[in-house]
């Protein structure tokens, strides 16, 4: 499977009492809905990764999703979920957006959500798909902000956007995604990654020649400490590499925007990606740059 294009952007502005990250281009816009105001800001980019092909879209979202949903509720509707809040409502508009769309996918599991959909771009594309079309879109809302507040997770939640465009037959491709290994492990929580978990993820890869492993780097100390003594215990004196603690913790999409700073940061190196998401889910892929 190879990665033929791809657009991205990273949050770049700290509020207040940094504990959120933004996109700063989306500042004057908190008011709308977070899809219209992905779409107008990169519209260009947008149009330029459509297909003619036979085409699937694999749409990311985060694990609370939103999409300005709370607002609307308490101001608007009183409680009522507005239909322009409803996932698949906007998945289906991004679809149409994306143009020669015939298969379409949603997938809202958390920080792991992009992996997975790597794993499903997989299998789309050997049953005879041209293209694959992941895209994915959060942004930082209070509700995230209370739900990690109130489970006592310090981690900072930040904005992140991203399109990959996949295929089997590309003449230059960017980089190349070998094998895609995705599991659940039974954690005792499912907000407490285990050692185990990251080791049954990263198993079938112990023999592969890596150069670098890009780290899932949650940002809690307990889930960064498993993660490490997995990579230990498979790896010997293996250079890690991790982005949370610049980009922040873009939940749904955190694994597809961290991809693509790879992507664009790495060259001529064969990679391990890890992910864990919400659930005690795990994956790790193989990428060759």
């Amino acid at each position: 499977m190879q990665v033929k294009k791809y657009f991205y952007k990273t949050a770049d502005f700290f509020n207040k009492d940094k504990k959120a990250r933004y996109i700063s281009e989306t500042l004057g816009n908190r008011n709308s809905y977070m899809n219209e105001v992905f779409y107008k800001l990169y519209k260009k980019e947008i149009e330029s990764l459509k297909t003619t092909g036979n085409t699937a879209l694999l749409y990311i979202a985060g694990a609370c999703e939103h999409h300005s949903a709370s607002r609307d509720c308490i101001q608007v509707l009183k409680g009522a979920m507005p239909v322009k809040s409803q996932l698949g409502y906007i998945a289906s508009k991004t679809a149409k957006r994306m143009g020669n769309i015939s298969y379409l996918s949603i997938n809202a599991n958390a920080c792991a959500s992009s992996l997975y959909a790597l794993k499903e771009a997989k299998e789309l594309l050997n049953q005879g798909f041209d293209d694959v079309l992941i895209y994915g879109e959060e942004w930082v809302e209070e509700v995230e902000l209370m739900l990690f507040k109130q489970l006592n997770i310090d981690l900072v939640c930040s904005d992140g956007f991203f399109i990959l465009q996949l295929t089997n037959n590309c003449n230059n491709p960017i980089a190349t995604i070998e094998n895609v290994n995705w599991i659940w492990n039974n954690d005792k929580s499912p907000f407490e990654v285990t050692k185990e978990g990251y080791i049954n993820s990263m198993l079938p890869f112990k023999d592969k020649q890596i150069d670098l492993i890009k780290m899932h780097g949650s940002g809690t100390a307990q889930n960064d400490k498993a993660e490490l003594e997995a990579i230990n215990e498979l790896f010997e004196n293996i250079a890690r590499i991790e982005y949370k603690s610049q980009i922040g913790h873009s939940q749904g999409v955190s694994t597809g925007v961290e991809l693509c700073k790879l992507l664009e940061e790495q060259k001529d190196k064969s990679v391990l990606v890890n992910a864990s998401g919400l659930g005690n889910f795990y994956g790790s892929c193989y990428v060759r740059l």
